[in-house]
């Protein structure tokens, strides 16, 4: 790592095989851990359904060679669109391995939210579980691009829809050819960006983008000694699918849930002695402050991952008291746009992980702070606009080149939006977005250092922090809290806790609304939008 001319280096590049294609290094990985005939990949957490690496390779094999029968090769895009399980890992990396590429489906989308997506992308496959395709199989049939519809589960809902299994073409594993793509400009991937600040952007993936990602875990030594995966992120984001790709091509077993469910999820730890868990803010909260904890045996966990949000330092050290033999809630920073993570901890890191952070730069990264006005390049604890460079960073928005000019600056540097600064070690910490940044007489309050106070009063489960329209001091900072079962909570409490422990700008001056829950992304991060517009249309009836 070094810091020169105000710029943060992560250090020299990794060596990737570039003359590969993405699918080409999924299907070498699975053959070389297929081996050992009862080596596990996938575990479903809540009905135990084991894959092997041999069965899962046999899947992709099959799939992909049905899907070339269908036409799907380099240019084609295929949409998947499921809660996780064993048909969505196989129908994206078959997709990878007939040289096309994948786009994912968030399956809450509205039928306007899928819609825009959708005329993004253009797909000319969707492949979706049966709960999927009763939900919006009218909103899919909308879209001219869509010719062929395939049902990972249960009977075929509709006339003219392909059961998953019956696209399968038995194959040799060893026979089989992955489709030839240029691995530098063609794409793998076609996420969307989470939409906190407008409509969603298909962000394009290279094939060297998800190469150069998957490579990245096997920097540090200690990483590579865990074998036991627990994830519920799902899989249609970047952070669930990317990580559960790119670990299972490193041989670890992953044991996965369609979603979180807190008892069963305590209960996977406890039977699989899973070591590694991938989290969003919610469960490390959840984790605090549940006494269900208390009832299984979590002491195989060895590294909480979180993502989406930064972590207090009180708030790790509380979850590390619930994890005996945890040796750190260690933290990345990033987003699709840089193929999921920029920064990172380090297990052997020599540095003691720095709560808060979201770690140094990762090889080949240069990450550096501007000024929200000049753009001039901000020196160790000044804040200022995150931008980041290497590649780990997107090809571009599709079909969107005012977005791609906008987001990139004179540099060559993505600008992430987000406001943080780097320390003299090189760790980097993030305020907040800029514009979730609540103006308040002048002065700029952040969102997330509010909501860390509010979190610590012991009868709250969730909050999340906007800034409620004001004529004399332009926003006021609001809350909304879910109350945690059983308690009790006034307005008139709350404000009075919280006022201890934030200066007077950062004070809830638009007081606290009680609601059921908190709107959030896949990834985990609160939807201030939402929040914003509920505020807009209270104070709109009040009118």
């Amino acid at each position: 790592m070094l810091i020169s001319g105000n710029v943060v280096y992560g250090g020299p590049a990794l060596k990737i095989p570039a003359h590969l294609s993405f699918g080409q290094y999924i299907i070498e990985n699975l053959k070389e851990y297929s081996v050992k005939e009862s080596k596990v990949a996938l575990v479903h957490g809540g009905d135990g359904q084991t894959t092997t690496y041999k069965q899962i390779l046999q899947h992709v094999v099959n799939f992909a060679e049905g899907l070339k029968s269908h036409g799907i090769k380099r240019g084609a895009i295929v949409a998947i669109s499921s809660e996780n399980r064993l048909e969505f890992a196989v129908a994206a990396m078959a997709t990878i391995c007939c040289g096309a590429t994948v786009t994912t489906l968030n399956p809450q989308y509205s039928q306007g939210e899928a819609k825009h997506v959708l005329s993004i992308s253009k797909p000319t496959v969707l492949i979706a579980s049966e709960a999927v395709l009763k939900q919006s199989l009218a909103t899919y049939k909308e879209m001219p691009s869509i010719k062929l519809f395939i049902q990972m589960n249960g009977r075929p809902i509709d006339n003219g829809i392909v059961p998953f299994e019956s696209v399968y073409v038995h194959v040799d594993p060893f026979d089989f050819e992955v489709g030839e793509v240029q691995g530098a400009i063609d794409t793998v991937f076609l996420l969307y960006s989470s939409g906190t600040t407008g409509l969603p952007k298909g962000v394009m993936l290279t094939h060297l983008n998800a190469l150069y990602a998957a490579a990245l875990l096997n920097v540090s030594p200690a990483s590579q000694s865990r074998s036991r995966l627990l994830t519920v992120v799902p899989w249609y984001h970047a952070y669930g699918l990317m990580t559960t790709i790119n670990n299972m091509t490193n041989g670890k077993m992953i044991v996965y849930f369609p979603g979180f469910f807190p008892e069963k999820y305590l209960h996977a730890i406890e039977k699989y002695k899973v070591d590694v868990l991938f989290t969003v803010p919610p469960m490390i909260v959840y984790f605090i402050k549940s006494p269900l904890m208390e009832k299984y045996d979590v002491s195989s966990v060895s590294v909480v991952w979180c993502a989406a949000a930064p972590l207090s330092a009180d708030t790790i050290k509380q979850v590390m008291k619930r994890l005996p033999n945890c040796k750190g809630v260690l933290q990345a920073y990033g987003m699709t746009e840089t193929s999921t993570a920029a920064t990172k901890d380090f297990e052997d890191d020599p540095i003691v992980h720095k709560p808060g952070s979201g770690g140094r730069p990762l090889p080949g990264v240069y990450v550096k702070v501007v000024d929200l006005e000049t753009r001039k390049r901000l020196g160790q604890y000044q804040k200022g606009e995150i931008c980041i460079k290497g590649p780990v960073v997107m090809k571009g928005y599709s079909g969107d080149e005012a977005a791609n000019r906008e987001i990139m600056d004179e540099e060559g540097f993505l600008m992430t939006g987000d406001v943080g600064y780097y320390d003299n070690d090189g760790f980097f910490f993030v305020v907040d977005r800029i514009k979730e940044l609540i103006k308040y007489k002048g002065y700029q309050v952040p969102p997330a250092a509010v909501e860390n106070v509010v979190l610590q009063h012991n009868s709250v489960a969730e909050c999340g922090v906007v800034g409620a329209p004001d004529e004399l001091a332009g926003e006021l900072p609001t809350a909304f809290v879910v109350v945690k079962p059983g308690h009790q909570l006034t307005e008139k409490e709350l404000l009075e806790f919280t006022a201890k422990q934030l200066s007077p700008v950062n004070r809830l001056h638009g007081g606290v609304i009680f609601v059921n829950e908190i709107p959030k992304n896949p990834s985990g991060k609160i939807l201030r939008r939402v929040l914003k517009q509920r505020l807009y249309e209270k104070r709109k009836s009040k009118l």
